[in-house]
């Protein structure tokens, strides 16, 4: 084995009505380098975000994807943490609603893959992953890239289908300094939902593909409305509303919470990026609260193995 080095981009989920389904790939990263290690004395090394906190031992999570790659190729004696230099570069917040966990775990999946010989197809990979994450919408864009839609067939399969990037538009984050884990934002949701909000949140999907594949974005703002989780989730972020409104007077062709959360998006032209972010980062100072604060790309390229 010689050294295997992924690069993995962060995602954005949901954008707005389209939950478990739409998620898309953006221009932050993290890295894993992993190379062999002499007489099983592995080193595990964590730069950036999480160094402080995540695990460098068997319950991290990259090392769990990459054990199930060992284990769905019947190879997991062939291989221990301990057999590893396992160095990662984590930019990309934990617990923020962009994908830090959908990251690593890609991550982890494509390394593996590669040093068993690249046995498994990118779609193997995907449903690995799907299974390691119980949802698809940020493992799917942080595997393909661009801006996708996760389709679930009849026998619990998925097939992916990309929706347009637009060149110039960016995606401004704004990260506030606390986290919010996956399962708590998850579990303030209501398990049934009354039909007109279905129907609500449908034709905003509509909406939103069309915006997309005309490069029209007229109506976005209408187009990223939803009636399914931003709502519940907004108990948690009490500003919620109150960013993507002001994003929207400032330029923004919509707004939304970015996953989960904490983190909230806005979709603008470049030109109105800074002043959308400005706007934005005013309201959590006004609360308080420090943010960390981004304008990015679409990423049309997902996880890949850098040579």
């Amino acid at each position: 084995m010689k050294k295997v080095k992924v690069r993995v981009p962060a995602t954005t989920a949901n954008l707005g009505p389209g939950f478990d389904i739409l998620g898309a790939s953006l221009s932050m990263y993290n890295e894993v380098e992993i190379t062999p290690a002499k007489n099983s004395s592995g080193k595990f090394t964590i730069l950036g975000e999480g160094k402080t906190i995540l695990p460098k031992n068997e319950k991290n999570i990259l090392w769990k994807a990459m054990d199930a790659v060992f284990g769905l190729l019947d190879i997991r004696d062939k291989y221990k943490l301990s057999d590893f230099n396992i160095k990662l570069k984590n930019d990309i917040p934990l617990s923020s609603g962009l994908g830090s966990s959908s990251a690593a775990r890609a991550a982890g999946i494509m390394a593996a893959n590669e040093i068993c010989g690249d046995k498994l197809s990118i779609g193997e990979m995907v449903d690995l992953g799907i299974r390691l994450e119980s949802h698809p919408d940020n493992i799917v864009p942080a595997f393909y890239g661009g801006i996708c839609i996760s389709v679930q067939g009849p026998g619990n399969e998925f097939f992916v289908e990309k929706l347009p990037v637009a060149k110039k538009m960016k995606v401004v984050v704004c990260t506030p300094g606390f986290e919010l884990a996956t399962e708590r934002s998850r579990n303030i949701l209501p398990l049934k939902y009354a039909r007109k909000d279905v129907v609500f949140n449908s034709s905003r999907i509509a909406l939103l593909t069309k915006a997309f594949c005309t490069n029209d974005f007229s109506n976005l703002s209408k187009a990223m409305q939803d009636k399914l989780h931003q709502p519940y989730r907004a108990k948690l972020i009490p500003v919620m509303e109150e960013i993507i409104e002001a994003a929207e007077k400032a330029g923004a062709y919509g707004a939304c919470l970015s996953g989960s959360g904490p983190s909230m998006v806005a979709f603008c032209g470049d030109k109105k990026a800074k002043e959308v972010l400005a706007v934005m980062t005013k309201i959590w100072k006004k609360e308080t609260v420090p943010v960390k604060q981004f304008i990015l790309d679409f990423e049309s390229n997902g996880a890949k193995i850098i040579k």
